[in-house]
């Protein structure tokens, strides 16, 4: 039996019930049609999971085409590439929207469902970001550090939030809906004018004389974009804590140890930060390598999470995700404590691919072991239907 489920928390995946709030404007006037249409086109014989996956790897191909022409996150492509980011993530978002569309109308939705489909977004979230580095030419920077992290906070949020309180949570503004359309129509605009739309000064278009705007710091479009990211993630954080708040009053529980749950979370941000903060080198030249890194870590992070949500299990807390993060920012301190670093300089690299490969097994053995024990416990198939939906 895999590690990952305890055998006593089995019988809690039969009991589970998926529950979501929805306050999105645009998804319930504008997209909930397009939705209801789109997911017709996809057979009664399609399980979906294999329409989570289908819309995955698009992103995948995505990040293919972004290595081939902007390694940098700077350079700019051919501008039927970003048409191709457009696409892209439009169809991942399209098909994540219609999944559990399709579980129902197939009869196969299960906990395995939510996990897959969560487990996917938590990969690519990081991977989106990148593109959307890319496409407003924001480069191996702080400013595209800032804009992962702020997703992967959110994303986090949402994850613990749904697990004190049991519901997942979109508001008005969520980034499986506006997020993703926000990053389609900004892919579009660098494919209509060319990326550099994105280095106009927002400050020079406001309506202020010229003396007032040459006091004022300089600000891109693109770095708006962060900035908006940035001041939009605080009301949402606050949000899910007040949510959690309320729910663990309402079942008599301790509030200060549900809030404490995002303590590992925000020091593994930390450590990310000193890291990079440390090591120049490293975010100047192989940032999509370091966020490669620690997009598997937090994938897995959120997963045992989620895991722990739909089996009714205790909160996870520190895993063996958090070693490698917890090992390179020591190494990179090691100056600062007066020890030698022992991957200095170039060899820095090789301690990020070595980070890499172990997240990457570890979230490969992770992934595939909770598959199978889900699979085996509630006698279904993962990417293709076991038993029919009867009438």
């Amino acid at each position: 039996m895999a590690p990952y489920i305890p055998q006593n928390y089995l019988p809690n995946l039969k009991k589970y019930k998926y529950q979501a709030i929805d306050k999105s404007l645009i998804s319930k006037y504008v997209l909930a049609s397009y939705w209801n249409h789109l997911v017709q086109i996809f057979p009664l014989w399609m399980a979906a999971n294999m329409v989570t996956l289908l819309g995955s790897l698009h992103i995948i191909v995505a990040m293919v085409l972004n290595q081939v022409y902007a390694a940098n996150l700077y350079d700019e492509c051919p501008r039927w590439v970003y048409f191709a980011y457009a696409a892209c993530v439009w169809i991942y978002g399209s098909f994540d929207a219609v999944d559990g569309k399709q579980a129902r109308r197939t009869g196969t939705a299960s906990p395995l469902g939510e996990l897959f489909d969560h487990g996917c977004d938590s990969l690519v979230v990081s991977l989106i970001m990148l593109l959307y580095a890319t496409v407003c030419q924001l480069g191996e920077t702080w400013w595209t550090v800032a804009l992962v992290f702020f997703a992967l906070t959110n994303f986090y949020m949402s994850t613990m939030e749904e697990y004190h309180t049991h519901i997942l949570f979109l508001g008005y503004f969520s980034g499986p809906v506006e997020g993703i359309l926000c990053f389609t129509l900004a892919a579009l605009a660098s494919g209509v004018w060319g990326p550099g739309f994105w280095a106009t000064d927002l400050m020079q278009l406001l309506p202020l004389p010229a003396s007032v705007l040459a006091q004022l710091p300089v600000l891109t479009m693109a770095q708006s974009v962060v900035v908006g990211m940035g001041v939009a993630l605080v009301p949402t954080v606050y949000t899910s804590f007040s949510n959690i708040a309320r729910a663990r009053r309402e079942q008599q529980l301790n509030v200060a140890s549900a809030f404490a749950d995002s303590v590992p979370f925000a020091a593994s941000i930390g450590s990310v930060i000193v890291w990079l903060w440390e090591s120049p080198e490293v975010l100047s030249n192989h940032l999509v390598l370091f966020l490669s890194f620690v997009g598997f870590a937090f994938s897995y992070i959120v997963g045992r999470v989620i895991v722990a949500h739909v089996t009714g299990a205790p909160f996870p807390k520190l895993n063996r995700m958090h070693i490698p993060v917890f090992l390179g920012t020591f190494n990179a301190l090691a100056p600062r404590l007066g020890l030698t670093k022992i991957f200095a300089g170039s060899n820095e690299v090789v301690l990020i691919w070595m980070c890499l490969v172990y997240t990457g097994a570890q979230y490969a053995h992770f992934a595939l072991e909770v598959i199978d024990t889900i699979c085996s416990y509630l006698d279904i198939n993962c990417l293709t239907i076991k038993h029919k939906k009867t009438n």
